[in-house]
């Protein structure tokens, strides 16, 4: 049984005023949320090694709902606060498979104790900097600040009141390209850059010493062929002296752009400089 073929009729019985599924969805889930967390939380070990809530999704979305402290699963948010400890010891290298958020409260509160009054931009990367010893890129854009450091990137969303770290699921929209773009070319030390032409579109021009045949068969066309399966253009010129691969950053069809495309796609390039190299 199945009424996958209704769901085209949830926005008419919305219109018809007297019942809010949207409401009705969202109670339940946070039943089951809350049951869910309460189970968890009575097997200490199961919450810090193997939460009932894959990646502790459950938690991100309470933080993302803008939920008190006092209202987050207590001991699952001290696990959380525990992970983004060990994160910053490592130096922000990126070596988990979690997107976790966290609210931005939270680092107001430990900014504050270091003697500045007020968030602002540079504090944020001063406190980021500080805790994880390694250099701080910084960029803002309307109401978020982007900072890439070790090999990590935090997204501050002023609006929303949330820092993300790693969010790799996120779709990435064309003004937030630059600086996270940026970011990742300078983790991997790639010769590349943005280039914006004056119908609006937008490229990312990769160079690099030219190689043989041989060489090209074996480290560059398999990975401009995965290239190609998430970008609409991608276009490679070889001379004597130097290789462009140009990339256009509109999205390959029935894809959208993600933090993880970025990422395959500039460690993909830092793989074709290493073996011209």
């Amino acid at each position: 049984m199945t009424y996958l073929k209704y769901q085209d009729r949830f926005e008419e019985i919305e219109a018809l005023g007297n019942v809010s599924m949207g409401r009705f969805m969202l109670r339940e889930v946070l039943t089951k949320m809350a049951g869910t967390c309460q189970q968890c939380m009575r097997d200490r070990m199961r919450c810090t090694l193997r939460p009932l809530c894959p990646d502790r999704i459950f938690l991100n979305i309470l933080i993302a709902l803008g939920a008190a402290t006092s209202d987050l699963p207590a001991f699952c948010y001290q696990v959380h606060l525990r992970n983004l400890k060990s994160y910053f010891q490592s130096g922000a290298l990126r070596n988990h498979p979690l997107e976790p958020r966290y609210p931005l409260r939270y680092f107001q509160s430990l900014i504050r104790k270091t003697g500045e009054s007020e968030l602002k931009l540079e504090s944020f990367a001063a406190y980021l900097e500080k805790e994880t010893g390694s250099k701080v890129h910084s960029y803002t854009l309307e109401n978020v600040w982007y900072f890439g450091v070790g090999n990590g990137i935090f997204i501050v969303n002023l609006e929303h009141q949330i820092v993300s770290l790693d969010p790799d699921g996120d779709t990435v929209l064309r003004p937030a390209l630059e600086p996270l773009i940026t970011f990742l070319v300078q983790m991997h030390g790639v010769n590349a850059e943005i280039l914006k032409d004056m119908d609006g579109t937008w490229y990312l021009r990769f160079t690099c010493p030219s190689m043989g045949e041989a060489m090209m068969a074996k480290a560059v066309n398999h990975r401009v062929e995965t290239i190609k399966a998430d970008w609409a253009y991608v276009r490679v010129r070889i001379t004597k002296r130097e290789m462009q691969i140009l990339i256009g950053l509109d999205p390959a069809p029935n894809k959208v752009t993600r933090l993880r495309t970025l990422r395959e796609t500039i460690h993909l390039l830092a793989d074709i400089a290493k073996a011209a190299s």
